[in-house]
């Protein structure tokens, strides 16, 4: 097994080559990851950039999330959505983000190697590139994984229908699956034999 092994405590806050030793911090596990795992490689060429993950937020829709492959983005820039079949549709960048921690900060422009967060972009999926507008090249796709169970959802019509819960018609309960499709890579969901049931896949 080639490969450096760290020990530690995520509840105590520390890393280090010896379990035995505790240590003040978790400092050898970022010296760890500047030593054995190799920078990005920077590309030359026209703007690509890989849809790996996604966000959502109430305010301003879906977000696509990936490591920029070459180029540069810029906000308000007009890129290329190529597709899996290779559709290409034209898109606006509406804002950009840089990740610090956990957080996004807000970016006026991104370069080859930054992990960035993209709004505006419409009608993506994972495994989607976003392109040079002029020349646009698409990136090999990725596939999610697919489900390994599924539920029935379905309103509550027992005896006790409407005595708890707040959302509880099949219009909520359609809506509350909507909502999560849109930040949920693995969930699938098909309509039931009747209006009110779904069937979800997970």
């Amino acid at each position: 097994l080639d490969f450096p092994t760290l020990f530690g405590s995520a509840k105590q806050g520390w890393m280090g080559k010896d379990f035995r030793t505790p240590t003040e911090n978790i400092t050898p596990l970022l010296d760890a990851i500047i030593e054995y795992i190799p920078a990005p490689k920077v590309h030359d060429g026209s703007t690509q950039m890989l849809v790996t993950s996604l966000d959502y937020s109430n305010y301003i829709g879906r977000i696509a999330i990936g490591r920029l492959h070459r180029g540069s983005l810029k906000s308000n820039q007009q890129v290329a959505l190529v597709k899996r079949d290779g559709t290409v549709i034209r898109q606006q960048v509406k804002g950009l983000y840089l990740f610090e921690g956990m957080a996004k900060v807000k970016a006026d422009e991104v370069q080859a190697g930054d992990i960035c967060a993209i709004q505006g972009i419409e009608g993506f999926e994972i495994g989607d590139t976003i392109a040079d507008i002029e020349n646009p090249e698409q990136l090999p796709a990725i596939s999610i994984d697919e489900p390994t169970m599924s539920m029935f959802f379905t309103i509550n019509d027992s005896p006790f229908f409407g005595q708890e819960g707040k959302f509880v018609t099949s219009r909520h309960i359609r809506e509350r699956l909507e909502k999560e499709l849109e930040k949920n890579l693995a969930l699938r969901v098909k309509d039931g034999e009747t209006t009110d049931s779904w069937r979800v896949f997970g």
